[in-house]
């Protein structure tokens, strides 16, 4: 499956509305680093536990991020925030190298 350019493995996993945007949400800030960006992401439920993994590369930073949770909402938005702290680094250390 791919979601806004991001190939999306899922393995026992289905994927509702909420989570498609989750999904989303997590490739846009991605692509605040590059357009361009590689992004895939893998789903599996293990016995109650779902896990996330994302990896990639954008603008030849790489990126990976796991996690585990009792939901699907809840690893989705866990990895969010990662992304999310990670561009913010990202973004602060080309401020400070462009000065």
């Amino acid at each position: 499956m791919t979601s806004d350019g991001a190939r999306i493995y899922n393995e026992g996993v289905g994927i509702d509305q909420d989570c498609e945007e989750k999904i989303r949400q997590i490739v846009g800030a991605i692509k605040t680093l590059s357009p361009s960006s590689e992004v895939s992401m893998r789903f599996l439920k293990c016995g109650t536990m779902y896990e996330g993994l994302l990896w990639g590369k954008a603008n030849d930073v790489p990126i990976g991020v796991y996690n585990r949770g009792q939901s699907m909402t809840h690893v989705l938005d866990t990895i969010y925030r990662k992304v999310k702290r990670e561009c913010l680094k990202v973004w602060k250390t080309r401020g400070v190298s462009a000065k």
